[in-house]
């Protein structure tokens, strides 16, 4: 068998067998590959089987790259071939490459998708999964918001889920969109942006010098409270009218003299 890195040249004892071992070499599906029949006879059959210059393989064979210079041993499989592109990487110990809630995973992805973009009029999407972590953690968001909402429906107040990316914000607004008594809406600014749960009918979160005062019960002036022109401690003579040290108090009853009687 001779082979490269977009070619592989078999045999086997008809032109299939030798082509299903072309295709076990390359780990590839047999649509994205071409057949030449090198030499076939009633015993055995040589063929070469060359990879297809398909968007898909081209995004497997950037991803396989990096991460062989990340120093990274693992199987790179395309896992779907149509618009969004899926690769699926499988291998041990890669929880290095899916990092915190996938971050280092997002931003892996994000490195790829820039090199298979860079030059091209139609930018295509392509999504990197590691040992279908997707799939896991969207188990895991989802079982998250249904318990959450629960919650909600419980107490009638309003809860706030940590900080996500795009997809994990989408996920939860779809489970939760028909459920009973709650909504959802996204509030904040990337990278902090995050879903919040709300009993169905209640406003967006406002800070509370924004809290507009009810209808029913309009702020009064200090002349309506009755405190507008009321003394606050009493009809006591002022500062100014009050005797200084070693003075006498002057007599305030009601009568003539006022004098000591």
């Amino acid at each position: 068998m001779s082979t490269d890195s977009n070619t592989v040249e078999t045999t086997g004892k008809t032109v299939e067998d030798a082509v299903t071992k072309a295709l076990e070499d390359l780990e590839e599906a047999r649509e994205n590959v071409e057949v030449e029949v090198l030499d076939e006879s009633a015993d055995q059959a040589r063929v070469r089987v060359t990879l297809r210059e398909t968007y898909a393989i081209k995004a497997r064979q950037v991803v396989a790259e990096l991460l062989y210079k990340m120093g990274i041993s693992a199987q790179v499989l395309i896992k779907k071939s149509e618009d969004p592109v899926m690769i699926d990487v499988a291998g041990d110990n890669l929880g290095l490459l899916i990092g915190w809630r996938g971050e280092t995973l997002r931003a892996f992805q994000t490195v790829v998708n820039l090199i298979l973009n860079e030059g091209r009029a139609d930018r295509r999407r392509l999504v990197v999964d590691v040992e279908h972590y997707r799939n896991r953690r969207e188990e895991t968001v989802k079982e998250m918001a249904l318990r959450l909402a629960d919650r909600v429906r419980r107490t009638g107040e309003r809860v706030m889920m940590d900080p996500m990316q795009s997809y994990e914000r989408r996920i939860v607004h779809i489970t939760l969109e028909k459920e009973p008594g709650i909504r959802t809406e996204s509030q904040g600014e990337e990278p902090n942006r995050r879903v919040a749960i709300l009993p169905d009918g209640v406003g967006a979160v406002r800070r509370p010098a924004e809290r507009p005062t009810p209808a029913s019960s309009p702020p009064l002036s200090r002349q309506e409270t009755g405190y507008g022109d009321r003394p606050r401690y009493g009809d006591r003579p002022k500062f100014g009218d009050r005797p200084r040290f070693g003075e006498r108090r002057p007599d305030y009853r009601e009568g003539e003299g006022g004098g000591e009687s």
